[in-house]
């Protein structure tokens, strides 16, 4: 979102476009998986539960979606409604097949 803010402000962005892709591995993941290789890899259940207590939800932040044009809706959902996007900004969300190259405006 800063990203964004910045290129808003500071750059003249007036659309957005959330692009996803077809065949996304992030349909798949796991945070039950993320969670045993980041343990594996020497991360702490300390550490884990000191993100938690920033109130940073691991489990939602690092589960994967199943439904990619629901997620791409959701998205462009989040940057319209996000209080410091100016309600003229236009953002709109589609997804490419990653194998075509064809570009579908989710609505």
């Amino acid at each position: 979102m800063r990203s964004l803010i910045v290129a808003i402000y500071e750059l003249g962005v007036q659309e957005i476009m959330v692009v996803a892709h077809s065949h996304c591995g992030a349909c798949h993941m796991s945070y039950d998986h993320f969670h045993h290789e980041m343990i594996a890899r020497g991360v702490t259940d300390e550490t884990l539960d000191t993100i938690r207590k920033c109130s940073i939800d691991l489990y939602q932040w690092l589960e994967g979606f199943r439904d990619t044009p629901n997620s791409v809706r959701k998205t462009v959902e989040t940057i319209k409604t996000h209080p410091l996007v100016p309600k003229d900004i236009v953002v709109r969300g589609f997804i490419i097949d990653s194998e075509t190259g064809k570009l579908e405006e989710i609505r």
